[in-house]
Formats: structure tokens, C-alpha cells, sequence
């Protein structure tokens, strides 16, 4: 097996894609507002075959599903072999006939040739060792005229729940920065680089919306497992904390249960965030 994004596979096909599947409704919860917004921006009344890229646990692939239901289809790719199990249960007990899941790796694998009409991402394009491959591959599996749509997370600062958490650790451990654009939940902060990327992977028309919503975090969780949760669906989080002794990492959940604490109420964990909706046209 190829050793290109062996760390993202690795999280996502192991620890990280049971936690995402055990928290599937908390995640959806946070993230459907997000992801419908770039939905929205797709115009699915000529799109037959669409590609649903890091589907996850599959539900934005069945809120596709039903956009271009009866006579469209949808395909959903992951690397996460648990979180696609979970997905592929789920079609199976809704009786969809028109959703497909494949376990690929969206930089290396063969996706096809001018297959898809459209293609569409809720926070799965941001883990990419090669962005410019990767893209240049979904480009490549679009029919001429086909659209693009998805969403990536703001800077850090902007969306306290990762910049709250950090600043926590960082009064624990000598934390260096990670390198600029690495693969992760904010490698697609800025702007320029995300339309520089997709220049380079030959999209036209491209364009670049900030989106601001509140977001519910862990809905029905308590304070102390909501931030139990967030280290564990975070694979950033999670590389901060590895080599840290137990005795330090619950240190550190103590500290960050404190600095998330004016964000929880009965709702759960609800923080401000700032997302970018991103479009193009092949």
C-alpha cells in the first residue's frame, strides 16, 4: 500500500473513524448547517452523478441522494474503512437504490474520466499530502462544464474551538507550530492558497465566500466528554497529545474544561466559527 497520506489513513481507519462513527449524530449536528450551505451553491437539477468527497458516515451523501432522486446518482468516497462500513449500513437500511461508497484515496487512486457532474465536499479536502494532485484527480473524474463545491474551515482564530484548545495545551507542553498548509482541518485557512491550488488543477470561475454560523458541538454530551470527544475526532489534536503521559493529558483536559466552559449550555458546546464556501467550474 502506498505510504502517501499513510498518517491520514492511519487516524481515520483507526482510532478517529470509530470515534467519528460512535459521535456520527454529535458530528452531524455541528457540521450539516456548514456543509448545506455549500450544497446549496450546486444547482442539481441537471446533476445525474454526482461525487461526494470524504462522505464520512455518508449523510451528506443521502442529502444528495435526495436532491437528484429518481433518476440521479451519487458516489461516496472515504479513506476511512469503519466510517464507510457505517455509511453503507445506513444506505442499506434506507432502502437507497442510487448511492454508492468506495474506500479510495482521492490523491492516489483512479477515480475515472469525465464520470461526474458534479462534485461536492463538507470538510473533506483539507488532508491532502499533494492538495494540487489531488484536485487535478477530482478534475480529471468531471465531465467539461462540471461543478465544484465545498467547505473548509477559517483560520484558527476565527474558530475558537481549535484556538481555545491550543492555547490550553501550550501552557503544558513546548508546542511547536505545524508547517504552514500541512494536511489538516486548516490547511485551507487562506484564501489565496486555496485558489491558487485549484488555478493549478485547471478549474475556472473560481470563487471564495466567508461563511460565519454558530456551531453545537457534542449536542447532549456533558462538558468533560465534549472535550474528551473533540481530542479524539481531531487528528491534530490527537499528534499534539500523543507522546504525553496521562498524568500531563489530563492536566490539560482539566485546563481546557475550564477555558470551553462560557461556551457550554444545555445545547452542549456552542461556538462561534468562520468557514470558507468555495466554488468552481471545470
Amino acid at each position: 500500500m502506498s505510504e502517501v497520506n499513510k498518517n491520514q489513513r492511519d487516524f481515520w481507519s483507526g482510532k478517529g473513524g470509530d470515534i467519528w462513527v460512535e459521535r456520527q449524530n454529535a458530528m452531524d449536528t455541528m457540521l450539516s448547517p456548514l456543509g448545506e450551505a455549500a450544497l446549496n451553491k450546486l444547482d442539481f437539477s441537471n446533476q445525474e452523478n454526482v461525487l461526494d468527497i470524504g462522505c464520512g458516515c455518508g449523510n451528506t451523501t443521502f442529502n444528495i441522494a435526495k436532491k437528484i432522486a429518481p433518476h440521479g446518482k451519487v458516489t461516496g468516497l472515504d479513506i476511512s474503512e469503519p466510517m464507510l462500513k457505517k455509511a453503507k449500513e445506513s444506505a442499506e437500511e434506507k432502502s437507497l437504490t442510487n448511492v454508492f461508497f468506495n474506500c479510495v484515496d482521492i490523491q492516489t487512486d483512479n477515480l475515472g474520466e469525465e464520470v461526474y457532474t458534479a462534485a461536492y465536499s463538507r470538510f473533506g479536502v483539507m488532508f491532502f499530502e499533494d492538495s494540487v494532485v489531488a484536485f487535478r484527480n477530482i478534475n480529471k473524474s468531471l465531465i467539461p462544464g462540471a461543478s465544484l463545491s465545498f467547505v473548509c474551515w477559517q483560520s484558527p482564530t476565527v474558530n475558537p474551538w481549535q484556538s481555545l484548545f491550543v492555547q490550553e495545551v501550550k501552557k503544558f507542553i513546548d508546542l511547536p507550530s505545524p508547517p504552514p498548509r500541512s494536511p489538516g482541518p486548516f490547511a485551507f485557512m487562506e484564501s489565496e492558497y486555496v485558489s491558487s491550488i485549484l488555478e493549478e488543477s485547471d478549474f475556472q470561475n473560481i470563487k471564495i465566500e466567508g461563511h460565519e454560523a454558530e456551531v453545537n458541538m457534542f449536542s447532549g454530551r456533558s462538558l468533560s466528554d465534549s472535550v474528551k470527544d473533540y481530542i479524539s475526532i481531531n487528528p491534530v489534536v490527537s499528534e499534539m497529545l500523543k507522546d504525553s503521559p496521562e498524568e500531563q493529558k489530563t492536566e490539560i483536559i482539566n485546563s481546557a474544561i475550564d477555558a470551553f466552559s462560557p461556551y457550554y449550555s444545555e445545547k452542549g458546546l456552542m461556538f462561534p466559527s468562520a468557514t470558507w464556501l468555495v466554488t468552481a467550474i471545470k
